[in-house]
C-alpha cells in the first residue's frame, strides 16, 4: 500500500491507540516517513504519553511540521464545520506533502478521502506489521482482540474481519 519511505501523517488519536497497544516502537520500524503538526502534539496532555512521544521526535522518527499555512488551515475549517483546527492542520500538510493521513477520526478520514488522501488507520498498522513480520501472528491477534476494548470507536466488523484474514494465514 505505501512504498518505503513514503509519509504518513498521524493524529493524535493513533497515537493514543498504538500507545494504549503496546506497538507504538514496533509502528517506527515501518519503513515510512512519520510527520505531525504541532497542533496534534499540543492534543497530548497525558505526561506519561507525551514524555514518550517526545523520544520519538528527538530521536528524528516523528517529525513535526508547523510550516503549514494558517489561513489555508482555517478555509479547510471553514469549508468542513465538523473539523478542528488540529484536524485541519492535519489534511493541509497532507495536501502539501502529498501525503496519506492515519487516522482512526471518522470525520477527518471522510474529509481527507474527499480530498483524495489515502487514508489508513490502526488496523492497517496492525496488518502491515504482521504482513512485515515485525510482530508475531499471535501478537496480530491479541491487539486486533484487545482493539474495541482500547477505542470504543473502533470498526468492529472491520476488526472481526481482519482477525479472520490473519487467523487463516
Amino acid at each position: 500500500m505505501l512504498d518505503k519511505g513514503a509519509i504518513v501523517i498521524k493524529d493524535a488519536c493513533i497515537l493514543f491507540d498504538l500507545i494504549d497497544l503496546e506497538i507504538l516502537s514496533e509502528f517506527y520500524k515501518l519503513d515510512c516517513v512519520v510527520i505531525t503538526t504541532p497542533q496534534v502534539i499540543y492534543e497530548i496532555t497525558n505526561e506519561k504519553q507525551l514524555a514518550e512521544i517526545n523520544g520519538y521526535i528527538e530521536a528524528d522518527k516523528l517529525k513535526v511540521d508547523g510550516t503549514g499555512d494558517l489561513s489555508d488551515i482555517v478555509t479547510i475549517t471553514d469549508e468542513n464545520p465538523g473539523l478542528t483546527l488540529t484536524d485541519a492542520s492535519v489534511i493541509e500538510i497532507a495536501l502539501r506533502k502529498n501525503a496519506a493521513v492515519l487516522s482512526s477520526d471518522k470525520s477527518l478520514r471522510n474529509i481527507s478521502q474527499k480530498k483524495g488522501l489515502q487514508v489508513m488507520g490502526v488496523l492497517w498498522i496492525i496488518e502491515r506489521l504482521y504482513n512485515v513480520g515485525i510482530i508475531e501472528k499471535e501478537v496480530a491477534l491479541t491487539k486486533l482482540a484487545i482493539y474495541p476494548e482500547i477505542n470504543k470507536r473502533a470498526p468492529k466488523q472491520e476488526t472481526d474481519d481482519l482477525i479472520g484474514k490473519i487467523q487463516n494465514q
